[in-house]
């Protein structure tokens, strides 16, 4: 049995995903399982490219769907549960743009040893950052957490909701597994808390409420510059049509630049990070 996982879906995510994988592996989690959505680019053999010390701890999988929503995501997670509900006891769902941080550099699994038997769901703060001002993208040899904790002097920031940690043993199927996740809450026996051991209650199907404690977080890299973000909205306009984009997430409420910050916590996994990336393969 598996202390912990962080499952993550993803699709076409070649620029970051040796970033994304060797993150969640510094951090502690024994298994980082990889989802892939009909990559069309090289992620695949990014990851095989990842140091071996790494891929010990990487599942790969063929999430096998595109659609133009994110039901994909959900297909990944019912995925996920079916193969690792016995094997292991916490999972995290996050994205390839999501990084778990806390401000003592504890271990995740450390971290989750000091939770008790009757929690069944953790919640993480959910720190959503944007370009700001950002113009260009960070250059190939420069990391993305370098490039929002270094180059970029603020970043538009909004606390929104937050994301959750599930023990695998305590999930509520209620008859039908395959709607027992959402990516910001789950069905759930037991306790919901934070890792500061605060109570929480979240509405079904989400919530809408940031936690105080933010010493232990999720960070939201959302787009790391103007062009990153120009981008991925012409994919998203392409892929899904603009009826058809997240609530919030238009042109215009993603261009604008208010809630300036400068924001630099992730500095310091910056150079441990960038340390275990130079030993991937060539």
């Amino acid at each position: 049995m598996y202390k912990s996982a962080v499952g993550i879906i993803t699709r076409n995510s070649s620029t970051y995903i040796q970033e994304c994988i060797a993150f969640n592996y510094m951090i502690g989690f024994d298994k980082i399982i990889i989802g892939l959505d009909n990559c069309e680019d090289d992620t695949a053999e990014k990851i095989q490219k990842l140091p071996d010390e790494i891929l010990e701890h990487v599942d790969v999988f063929d999430n096998g769907i595109h659609r133009p929503d994110f039901g994909f995501q959900h297909k990944g997670y019912q995925t996920i549960y079916d193969r690792y509900k016995d094997k292991v006891e916490w999972l995290a769902m996050f994205d390839d743009d999501e990084y778990f941080y806390d401000s003592k550099r504890r271990k995740i699994n450390d971290l989750l040893n000091g939770i008790s038997g009757d929690v069944g769901q953790i919640v993480l703060p959910w720190l959503n950052f944007n370009h700001n001002k950002q113009v260009l993208s960070a250059p190939p040899d420069v990391t993305r957490l370098a490039h929002f904790t270094t180059l970029c002097d603020s970043h538009r920031y909004y606390p929104i909701e937050c994301k959750v940690i599930i023990r695998l043993g305590n999930v509520v199927t209620n008859g039908n597994p395959g709607d027992w996740y959402y990516c910001h809450s789950a069905e759930v026996f037991g306790k919901i808390v934070t890792f500061d051991g605060k109570e929480q209650h979240l509405p079904s199907g989400g919530t809408s409420i940031t936690p105080e404690h933010k010493e232990t977080c999720l960070v939201h890299y959302i787009t790391g510059s103007m062009e990153d973000f120009v981008n991925k909205y012409k994919n998203w306009k392409r892929e899904k049509g603009l009826l058809n984009l997240p609530i919030g997430w238009s042109f215009d409420s993603l261009m604008q630049n208010s809630c300036d910050v400068a924001d630099t916590r992730m500095s310091i996994y910056v150079e441990e990070l960038k340390e275990l990336l130079t030993k991937c393969k060539n």
